[in-house]
């Protein structure tokens, strides 16, 4: 359904020339969306200058008769006279955000934003361009008098953020946040049973809890403290399955005084108790 076409009044007699910051274009339309697994869409003659960025999900996105990939952090844009054509992957359903842009100079701003009209970039802050894109979607949905206006400056920025992720120098911050991301997730990985939380970890790796919190949110889009707990209860895994092992045990061991409190948090991240969880090890591997 496309959205309704607002009209904005202006003189161009006396009003005087564009900066770059009020070159004339105006948001059309910005939402969220999914494309159910193995589904296929197909949108041809669009009014509007459109990108996609995609937050979850893998697939494949035809643009003017070329064919790429597509997984989470991947951005395209098409414009009018561009058919796009998008397959969901069945295992891995497509999520997305979309931004139309309309006016003389809408094209140009996209252009800007470093993105060419047959070409799927991959950005390498997701989760930083996905909070960007949900409060100016939830900006839209939300309406009101000055909602046209919110809209504009938010659009901004995340064409901003795009057009910072795609420069050389943007790039080569990139990279080193991203080997500092690297040295802390092995941290955990290697020391996840010592580790209590993410203070432990950026007192190990010599960070600011908050410039820790800042990394995992931008590269692995989650908290340093569910990636440590994720990666404590796949430890706890491991040790469950040993012979003899007791669950008061492997909780002690991983730091946890209390065992009940050290099942809870095993259930929500593995699906069953850690006596379940040990009792379907044992009875497989005597089926073995």
């Amino acid at each position: 359904m496309r959205p309704q076409r607002t009209s904005m009044k202006t003189d161009s007699e006396t009003r005087p020339a564009r900066t770059r910051d009020d070159a004339d274009w105006r948001v059309a339309g910005a939402g969220r969306a999914a494309l159910a697994g193995g589904a296929y869409e197909q949108r041809r003659d669009s009014p509007y200058h459109q990108i996609e960025y995609i937050a979850a999900g893998r697939g494949w996105v035809e643009l003017g008769g070329l064919r790429q990939a597509l997984a989470a952090g991947s951005v395209f844009a098409a414009g009018p006279d561009t058919r796009v054509g998008l397959r969901s992957d069945p295992a891995r359903p497509l999520k997305r955000y979309h931004l139309w842009l309309d006016g003389p100079d809408a094209a140009a701003r996209v252009v800007r934003s470093g993105l060419g009209r047959s070409r799927v970039r991959q950005v390498s802050t997701p989760g930083e361009i996905r909070d960007a894109w949900e409060w100016l979607v939830r900006e839209m949905e939300a309406g009101g008098a000055a909602s046209e206006a919110i809209g504009r400056a938010l659009a901004e920025v995340v064409l901003l953020k795009l057009e910072a992720a795609g420069a050389d120098a943007g790039a080569r911050d990139a990279e080193g946040s991203r080997q500092t991301f690297e040295r802390c997730r092995l941290l955990v990985d290697a020391e996840a049973a010592r580790l209590r939380g993410a203070a432990d970890l950026a007192a190990a790796a010599g960070l600011r809890t908050e410039t820790l919190c800042r990394l995992f949110r931008r590269f692995l889009d989650t908290t340093p403290g569910a990636y440590l707990r994720r990666r404590r209860m796949r430890l706890a895994s491991e040790r469950l399955l040993e012979q003899g092992a007791r669950v008061k045990q492997v909780a002690a061991d991983l730091g946890f005084a209390d065992a009940f409190h050290f099942s809870r948090v095993f259930k929500a991240e593995m699906g069953m108790t850690p006596k379940a969880w040990r009792e379907r090890g044992s009875s497989g591997a005597r089926r073995a």
